[in-house]
């Protein structure tokens, strides 16, 4: 199976490598000396459209490549959030390399984003915490598909025993007695996972007398 996956990885890896190759011959672009009238002003734009074309392909073929390799050892819907999270990522460090590239000032834009980035974290808080949730079940890995789990935890109101039928990207879906049930992932992570999550039965009545007796 890993042999298999590595396989159908290999040619996003060889892309990934070589559009990798052209976005670094793309900043060397920048910093060679040219001694031709007028071509000086027009090298840190070309160099900078090369970086940029060349990394988007880049991590657009990481990206594919990290899809296909964790499908087979963590599931689908786990290799896409990874796959995804490759993606922001990389377009984030191409966006901030071009910026620099073409001598403008990050300061402004880093501002504006930064405050961008508190409205839409606040206006969103509980969608991104189910989000990076997410990405910590993925890792750390409490819990299998197909596994049968009890989670018990506040934020989820109770307990809940099941089969994990898919770990997406805010929800762990189950099937529990009572029938199917989304979880959200930030109640799931901050869950007792395991047969000894269950509440603790409270004990007889008749137990009680007796050692009260």
């Amino acid at each position: 199976m890993e042999r298999s996956s590595l396989i159908e990885a290999r040619p996003h890896l060889r892309r990934a490598v070589v559009y990798g190759v052209v976005a670094i011959a793309g900043l060397v672009l920048e910093s060679l000396p040219f001694g031709f009238g007028g071509v000086e002003e027009a090298i840190p734009y070309l160099s900078a459209v090369i970086f940029a074309l060349a990394g988007i392909a880049a991590f657009r073929a990481a990206a594919r490549a990290t899809r296909t390799l964790s499908s087979h050892r963590v599931g689908d819907t786990r290799g896409t959030a990874l796959s995804f999270l490759i993606k922001v990522i990389g377009y984030f460090v191409v966006l901030l390399t071009v910026l620099g590239l073409l001598d403008q000032d990050l300061t402004g834009l880093l501002l504006g984003g930064a405050i961008t980035g508190v409205v839409l974290g606040i206006a969103a808080q509980q969608t991104l915490a189910n989000f990076f949730a997410g990405l910590v079940l993925v890792t750390v890995r409490p819990l299998e598909i197909g596994e049968r789990v009890v989670l018990r935890s506040g934020p989820l109101a109770g307990e809940y025993e099941g089969i994990v039928t898919d770990l997406g990207i805010f929800y762990v879906d189950m099937v529990t007695a009572q029938g199917p049930v989304k979880l959200p992932n930030a109640g799931v992570l901050a869950a007792a996972v395991g047969p000894g999550a269950r509440a603790p039965k409270e004990e007889e009545p008749e137990a009680d007398e007796g050692l009260s007796s």
